[in-house]
């Protein structure tokens, strides 16, 4: 299995995705709030560009059976039911429902991804079943970082190297790495131990907390605590539970 691993979204283009599997990660928060939706028992989370695409979605598909969760810099967009906090997804919140989703880093990235064989969402909550997938289905594997603002982030980069051990040591797949890959499983083995704290002291995780948002560092950072696999089909990412 080849992998290759961007350490932002900027350079990441549909080329080349053809019999692929690809995994888009935003740790802090779009890939830990799709599992926290669907753990609550959502239909599925629709990823979508911006408020304005949101807001159509919402309208051909009904305000009853949908909910908009979003934000922008962290912050709940005006008019929006829910922000992007996992918090906030709960079963009374999102049972039953279709949430329509736009972040600033994460969402945006499905939209590159048609060409691929198979699209997840992942983070450190569910890299385990992530893992799993990918094992199972053997194909060359491509993981994106969505980085934050075009920037790196460590976060994500931890959740790809994780990813990567994972492919090595259990499951014996990984067979080449681009450079971004080797970083990113080099990233994660030398903080593997204390994965918590290094995301709260990195930009991100110190700018959530700032606006009161640590908890939500804690719960992304909880590995392997929502065992879920969101898999995108017809444009929502839906529980996979073959």
């Amino acid at each position: 299995m080849n992998i290759e691993l961007y350490l932002t979204a900027v350079p990441f283009t549909e080329a080349n995705l053809e019999d692929k599997t690809v995994v888009v990660i935003d740790v802090l928060r779009s890939s830990t709030s799709v599992c926290a939706a669907l753990m609550a028992g959502a239909r599925g989370v629709i990823p979508t560009d911006g408020p304005g695409e949101a807001g159509e979605m919402r309208s051909r598909l009904g305000g009853d059976s949908t909910v908009l969760a979003g934000e922008r810099n962290g912050i709940r967009i005006e008019n929006f039911e829910l922000g992007n906090s996992p918090s906030e997804l709960t079963e009374e919140s999102v049972g039953g429902k279709f949430v329509i989703m736009t972040t600033t880093n994460g969402t945006s990235i499905f939209k590159k991804t048609s060409k691929a064989e198979l699209v997840l969402s992942g983070g450190l909550v569910n890299a385990s079943k992530i893992a799993e997938k990918i094992a199972q289905t053997g194909k060359d594997l491509v993981i994106v970082c969505s980085g934050q603002m075009g920037n790196f982030s460590i976060e994500d980069t931890l959740c790809g190297g994780l990813l990567i051990e994972l492919l090595t040591s259990k499951y014996k797949k990984a067979q080449k790495l681009n450079d971004a890959a080797t970083i990113a499983h080099q990233l994660y083995q030398k903080n593997a131990s204390y994965l918590r704290d290094t995301i709260e002291k990195g930009e991100h995780g110190q700018y959530l907390a700032s606006l009161g948002f640590k908890k939500d560092v804690s719960t992304a950072t909880a590995v392997d605590s929502m065992p879920v696999r969101p898999v995108l089909r017809d444009g929502r990412l839906i529980r996979d539970d073959n």
